[in-house]
Parts: C-alpha cells; sequence; structure tokens
C-alpha cells in the first residue's frame, strides 16, 4: 500500500484511483517496452551495432524503462529506487559503446589472396582465409584470385534497400521452419538479390581484379565460390551455399549476385538458425579463382575419419573435376596413404570399371603436402586439391577436419550376441547409438524428423543438417564420405554409416535398432542400454550459438528466469530485458497484494465483487468506472459493461471448451493442496483457494488469474480508437517437467505469432502484444486469448515429444478443442 493511504472514504478512493491509473499506465508502457526489445533484437540480428536504427530505439527504450520504474516506485512506496542507478548504468554504457568509433572503418570492397588482409576472416570470409593461409605456407600451390569481401556484401544490400525488405521477410521466421511459409519467404529474398542490380563499385572491383588476372584463367574460366565469415570454421557451412565454376569473364558479377542469394535457400537458412547465426553475424564474401584444367580432383583427410586411431590419411579422387566427389554424385577411387614425410599407397580401392589415373608419385605429393599443411595449421585437415593437365598439384580449399572421438567398446560379449541385422557400408563417424528408425522420404521436412530416432535416407543431402543435432544416429544407403553432409555429421558428432545398400529395407519404421557406426554394424533391438543415456546428453547438450556482443549483453540478454530465486533482485539486472522483467514481475505482485487488501477492507466491499459462474474459476473483480451495472456481491458475465471483458469471457465461455480438470479426475482421493505442492512445487504465487483477480473498466481489464498449475495475465485497453487499443498477454508456470512446460511455450509462441501477436518466448515464460488496432480486431484478439488459456490450462501434461507442438497448435487453430480434453 502506498504510505498516504488510509482505510478513509476519501483517502481510499485517491489512492485507489492513483494506483489504478498509475497500474494501468506502467502496463502500457510495458507493452511497448516489450515490443521495442522484440524489434531490437531482431535488429541487432541484421544491423551493425552503430547503425542509427539501433541506436534510436535504444535510447527510447532506456526512457521507457526508466518510467516503468518510477511507476513501480510510486505503487510500491519507494523500495524499488536502486533500479534508477542499475537503469542510468546501462544506458551510460550503451551511449559509451555509441560514441566510440567504428572498429573496422573503411573496409576494402575486394582483396587479392596475396594481401596480407585476406588472411582476416571478417573481411573475406572462412573459406577464403583459409585459401590465402594455403597460399602464404604453399605460394607455387594455389591458384592466384580475389575476394569481394564483406563490406561489399553490406554494400549490395545497403545501396539496393535490401537489409529492410530482407529483414520484414526473416522476422520470426524460426516458427515457420517446416512450413509452406518458409519457403515463400526464402524464395522471396532470393528474387529481390537477383533482381538488384550489382553496385557500379562492386561491379568495377569485380572488372579489375579479374581483368589483372585474365590469362591466369585461360579457357578454362573462373570458379565463383561462397565464404561466409564463419565458413569453415568450428561451424563448416558445408554445401549449405552454391559455387559456380567454368563462369566466363563477362558474367562475373552475376555469378556474384547468385551466390549471395544462395545465402537465403531454405538449407543455408535453416542451418544458421539452428547453430544460432544472426544475419549480422555471416555476412558473404564471395571468392574468385581461375579455374584449374583437372585432369584429377578430390580430397584428402590427414586422418582417417572413420579410424581416428588409425596412423593413416584418406585421399578419395575422381578424374577430372572434384565437384562431383564432395556433392555425392560420383563413386570415387579410395586411397589409404601412410603419415610419413613421403606418404605409401597402404591401400586401394578403385571404383568398378575406370582406369589408373594417379601414380603412387602423385598420391605421395598429395600426402606430402597435406601433412605439411596440417603442420603450418596446427590442427588435422580436410583438404580439395586438384592435378592439372601437365601433372602439377593445385591446392583448393583447406579446413579443419571435426574431431573425432571412438567409442572404445566392441560387439563381443553384450547381451543379445548374435547376427547384425545389417552390416557394412563406410564408416563416416564412428561411435554406438540406440533408438527407432525413422525414413525420410523425399519431398518431407527433415524438420519433422522425431527427437532421438535412427534416420534412414537413401541419399544424404546438405538440406539434413536441420535434423542432425536431434538424431541418434544416420543410416544412409548411398552416400559420398567426402560430400558435404559427411562434413556435417563429423561437425555433429552422430554415429553414422553411409552405403548400407542393398540391405536398408530391412529397417523397417519405428522398429527398435542398436547402431555400431565403428564396426558397421545394425543389430535389431536394444543392445547396448548404457549408451541411450549419453545419446541423449549429446542430444540435450546441442545448443545453438548464444546470441552475443556488447549490445545483445546489455540489451537483451536474459538472466532473471525464476522470480522464485533470492538471486530476483534490481542488483542482478544486466541487461534492459532484465529490468523489464523485474519491474513486471515487481507490478504484478503489486495488483495482488493491493487486491486482497481491498477485499480485506470494509469500506472497499462495494468495489469488489465475485463472479457468478458455473466454471471452475474463481474471479473476484475490482469496478474502476462503474462499469458492473448490479449493486449485488455477486454479478453475472452479463452484467460487467466492459468491452475488453466481454471479449475475452465470450472465448473462456466458449461452450466447445474442455473445462473438467483432468487432475481431479485421475488423482481424486489426493488433497488438492498436497497435490498442488506436488505438482506446480515452488513455482505457485497463489495458492489453490485464493481468488484471481480482473480491474474492469468500460474500456479496460487487467486479468491476473490462476488456470490450473499456471498463472495468465491479460491487460487491454479496447475502445472504438485504434491509438490506445492494446492487448497485453503474459503466462507462465505449469505441473510438468522443464520440457514439457516449454513446449506448452512454444505452442502458445506458434499460435500467437499466427494472430499477428508479438511474442517474447523465454523458457516457460511466454509474454506477447497486440497494439494499435482497431477495436474489432482486439476483440477477436482477447476472444482467441480465452480459448487459448482454457486449453493451454493443462497441455503441459499432454505433450510428451516435441512433434506434438505443431500438431496442438494445427489442432486448436482448426477448432478442434475437444484434443485438449
Amino acid at each position: 500500500m502506498l504510505r498516504s493511504e488510509r482505510p478513509d472514504k476519501t483517502g481510499g478512493d485517491f489512492s485507489f484511483r492513483l494506483r489504478y491509473e498509475t497500474l494501468r499506465s506502467l502496463l502500457d508502457k510495458n507493452g511497448r517496452a516489450l515490443q521495442l526489445l522484440s524489434d531490437l533484437e531482431g535488429d541487432l540480428r541484421h544491423f551493425l551495432p552503430g547503425d542509427y536504427r539501433i541506436r534510436r530505439p535504444l535510447r527510447h527504450l532506456c526512457d521507457t524503462v526508466l518510467l516503468m520504474a518510477q511507476e513501480l516506485n510510486l505503487l510500491a512506496a519507494d523500495r524499488h529506487t536502486e533500479l534508477y542507478d542499475v537503469i542510468f548504468g546501462i544506458a551510460a554504457k550503451l551511449e559509451d559503446h555509441f560514441e566510440s568509433p567504428p572498429e573496422r572503418p573503411g573496409l576494402p570492397l575486394a582483396v587479392r589472396l596475396s594481401e596480407e588482409g585476406a588472411r582476416d576472416p571478417t573481411v573475406v570470409g572462412g573459406k577464403a582465409a583459409g585459401v590465402a593461409q594455403l597460399m602464404r605456407l604453399f605460394p607455387e600451390s594455389v591458384r592466384s584470385g580475389f575476394v569481394i569481401t564483406t563490406a561489399a556484401y553490406r554494400r549490395f544490400l545497403e545501396e539496393e534497400g535490401l537489409v529492410d525488405r530482407i529483414r520484414v521477410l526473416l522476422s520470426d521466421i524460426e516458427v515457420l521452419v517446416g512450413r509452406e511459409q518458409f519457403g515463400e519467404r526464402t524464395r522471396a529474398i532470393r528474387d529481390l538479390v537477383r533482381a538488384a542490380p550489382v553496385p557500379d563499385e562492386v561491379q568495377r572491383a569485380i572488372a579489375v581484379h579479374a581483368g589483372e588476372l585474365e590469362s591466369e584463367a585461360g579457357g578454362a574460366g573462373w570458379a565463383v565460390r561462397s565464404s561466409a565469415t564463419s565458413e569453415d570454421d568450428r561451424y563448416s557451412f558445408a554445401g549449405q551455399f552454391d559455387s559456380l565454376l567454368m563462369v566466363k569473364t563477362q558474367d562475373l558479377a552475376d555469378a556474384y549476385r547468385s551466390v549471395v542469394a544462395s545465402r537465403f535457400t531454405d538449407r543455408a537458412v535453416v542451418y544458421r538458425l539452428h547453430c544460432g547465426f544472426s544475419e549480422v553475424e555471416t555476412p558473404m564474401a564471395v571468392l574468385f579463382m581461375p579455374m584449374v584444367d583437372a585432369a584429377a580432383a578430390g580430397v584428402i583427410y590427414t586422418r582417417d575419419p572413420s579410424d581416428p586411431s588409425s596412423d593413416s590419411m584418406t585421399v578419395r579422387a575422381v578424374p577430372g573435376l572434384g565437384d562431383a566427389v564432395v556433392r555425392g554424385a560420383v563413386e570415387a577411387d579410395v586411397f589409404c596413404l601412410s603419415r610419413e614425410s613421403r606418404p605409401r599407397v597402404l591401400a586401394a580401392k578403385p571404383a568398378p570399371g575406370r582406369s589408373p589415373y594417379l601414380s603412387e608419385d602423385a598420391l605421395a605429393g598429395i600426402g606430402a603436402l597435406a601433412l605439411k599443411a596440417a603442420e603450418g595449421f596446427g590442427h588435422e585437415m580436410d583438404m580439395e586439391w586438384a592435378i592439372d593437365r601437365s601433372g602439377r598439384l593445385w591446392l583448393l580449399q583447406g579446413r579443419r577436419l571435426a574431431a573425432l572421438a571412438r567409442d572404445s567398446a566392441d560387439d563381443e560379449g553384450r547381451p543379445g550376441k548374435g547376427v547384425p541385422l545389417i552390416e557394412g557400408g563406410v564408416t563416416i563417424f564412428p561411435g554406438r547409438s540406440e533408438g527407432s528408425v525413422f525414413w525420410l522420404t523425399a519431398g518431407v521436412d527433415p524438420s519433422t524428423v522425431p527427437k532421438g530416432c535412427v534416420l534412414v535416407v537413401e541419399h544424404p543431402t546438405p538440406e539434413l543438417a536441420s535434423a542432425l543435432p536431434r538424431i541418434a544416429a544416420l543410416i544412409a544407403a548411398g552416400g559420398n564420405p567426402v560430400g558435404h553432409l559427411a562434413t556435417l555429421l563429423r561437425e555433429f558428432g552422430v554415429p553414422s554409416i553411409f552405403r548400407m545398400a542393398p540391405w536398408t529395407h530391412r529397417l523397417e519404421p519405428g522398429m527398435m535398432v542398436s547402431v555400431n557406426a565403428t564396426n558397421r554394424r545394425v543389430y535389431e533391438g536394444s543392445r547396448w542400454p548404457e549408451v541411450q543415456e549419453r545419446m541423449q546428453r549429446r542430444i540435450a547438450s546441442w545448443e545453438p550459438r548464444p546470441r552475443s556482443g556488447p549490445l545483445h549483453e546489455l540489451v537483451a540478454s536474459f538472466h532473471l528466469i525464476d522470480p522464485y530465486s533470492p538471486a530476483f533482485k534490481p542488483a542482478n539486472c544486466r541487461s534492459l530485458h532484465d529490468t523489464v522483467r523485474l519491474i513486471h514481475e515487481l507490478s504484478v505482485r503489486s495488483v495482488f497484494g493491493f487486491a486482497d487488501e481491498q477485499a480485506r477492507l470494509r469500506l472497499r466491499r462495494q468495489k469488489v465483487r465475485r463472479l457468478h459462474t458455473r466454471l471452475p474459476l474463481r474471479l473476484r473483480l475490482i469496478d474502476l468506472d462503474g462499469c458492473i451495472r448490479s449493486p449485488s456481491a455477486q454479478v453475472l458475465p452479463e452484467e460487467i459493461a466492459s468491452c475488453p471483458f466481454q471479449a475475452l469471457w465470450k472465448g473462456i465461455s466458449d461452450v466447445r471448451l474442455p473445462w473438467p480438470e483432468r487432475w481431479d479426475a485421475e488423482f481424486p482421493s489426493l488433497p488438492g493442496q498436497f497435490r498442488e505442492a506436488i505438482l506446480a512445487g515452488p513455482r505457485t504465487l497463489r495458492g489453490r483457494k485464493d481468488s484471481n483477480y480482473a480491474l474492469v473498466a468500460a474500456d479496460y481489464l487487467n486479468l491476473n488469474a490462476r488456470f490450473a498449475y499456471h498463472y495468465a495475465m491479460v491487460d487491454a485497453i479496447v475502445g472504438p480508437g485504434d491509438q490506445a487499443n492494446h492487448v497485453h498477454f503474459r503466462l507462465r508456470g505449469g505441473g510438468a517437467a522443464d520440457a514439457n512446460r516449454e513446449r506448452r511455450a512454444r505452442f502458445l509462441e506458434l499460435v500467437l505469432r499466427r494472430a499477428q501477436f508479438g511474442v517474447d518466448r523465454r523458457g516457460d515464460l511466454v509474454a506477447a502484444w497486440l497494439r494499435k488496432y482497431p477495436q474489432r480486431d482486439c476483440e477477436q484478439a482477447l476472444e482467441l486469448l480465452g480459448r487459448l488459456m482454457v486449453c493451454a490450462r493443462q497441455l503441459d501434461l499432454l505433450m510428451r515429444r516435441d512433434e506434438d507442438v505443431q500438431t496442438f497448435a494445427t489442432l486448436f487453430l482448426n477448432g478442434e478443442y475437444r484434443a485438449f480434453a
């Protein structure tokens, strides 16, 4: 209570009105702050930190959060004044960041591979930086070339006005993965890029550098290849972008535009989402190199990836160009080489019917150069090479070979020892795992692959990248061990076997199998139960890259996750997002305390009424402006002349909704308070018998309500004018495990985004907002929220798998509410 509040009529009325107006203003600012945070988090993915599109809304957000803190202290009798120092401190750090000069002014649009700057991946991308390093180590074995830099990429997008349009098309794209709209958005971006002219300065840079190297290109033309800033680093991006070969000099500008457009293919966008990369973090540089007129080409691994304990190298080769090898289009010849100064051929496995085209001297030269490269780079290498018609060896690309770990256990002495269901093939990544077989057929989106399955495919392609973090193992009928997907499988550490045809037909969907990728055997049933826990830990522990950067840490990072933790206090707010969350939580608690006090004061009883309803919902109403027409202590819903309340109640009371309480039916003999303690744990803010509160006025509603074992807040102004109208929604908590509560939060996010709400989801906390919409649209949004709160009450107890999120969202949007019973 405010210090000035007294239970006398005049003082009480004034305090009541002041508190109401303050709360209404604070919650409105909370909605604005959430929208600003959401927009800024999206903008930080697309714009550099010093961009005016970042600075202006950030300053507005700081002002908004400061006003929220002032209003909270007005509600809480100045109990949270330390928030001012927290906000001023964050704002000062932001201003210091803006006032500091840019770190990299005047980056060039083009760089020759022989220049010092060509080894900086932030300028030329990861692939080109690797080639430049190879050139430094072996200047006679790397073709000259040049890079159109990341600065040119940004110039291209900015000059043609593409940044803002791409920003809009990629907003909320993560919730569209696996749906038709996802492909429509990415296709629209590619069309925008392909239709935009390459800036004149960039075209001139291409022409000048190509002209200087024209004699080296000769009749074979140019190779034009992607080189994103993080490509060929910890995250390989293998096969995610396009490369163009044998491009004529006059077509280089068009080829540049095509490679840039490939940055927005479905597979590339999904890969960035799953790895946690923002758009601004992975600008596209493009590498231009004269083609090698190849007599033979291929890939060498300086350590055998199928058996990392062996002291050998693996070479895969084909006659002519090597792009068919990495694409998996042709079968390669395989050579095993010793790891010594002049490597020897230990074993050879030529493709059927192919004439010899590589001598032992040529293979020794490839192996010797690769070992020197591994020594120069300081790690094992995955390298592409080519030998021209004159017999000269060229290095085309080099990247770190993904670290391999061998599962030392074998099949001997294990329970259920017997004949494998299938065996053979080629190990891509060693190890053992177990799971149910899931066949991914052509045309099925990889994002639908269930967690923990053994994925079986005919042809392994880079489009499968989005499924790799969550599968137990992969078995492919075909595939190339040096193809792009093989690189990705090693990157994600997934036990995998290629070339298991023609036996894969024995793997029936749903069958439990045990996969030993090290020994290339698959058994029916569960053979090694102990590996399941290890496999589940690998899947659960795989996390996308955390978003980082000084602005993200000060603005959008989120640390105050648990509102019941002793650490949930102003001193631990490290970002504006933390501060907004804290202020809102404290204001909601203030509402509960205030409403309870009003219910206890006899002089206020005429303002606090009970809602009379057959639904299992205890709701007290606080009449703010005389909108409740009945003078009785209990009022019917139709006696409340509040536009937003009527819209919300229309949804809550929809006769199609399943209201019977599942836990009351399943545990009838269990006391309610004990059941609550077990299911809801320490997360409860209100007891089971405590009332929920709704503040109502003709155009206003603030509802804080308990639904089963979670808590919902709805704050809305709805009237004829669009500018003041808003609908804010917040839900958290639940009676199930953390994973299930998070699934419900993802379900809510899917549904709310489809309803045009802005959404911020953090764990099991969902905040959503709709602002400045016409009255009818706001009423429809409130109706949807009413139905959604009822259907989502115990959805965390119904959803057991990640796939259930999309299933229940579709059921809800189709009006099939009985599925939520």
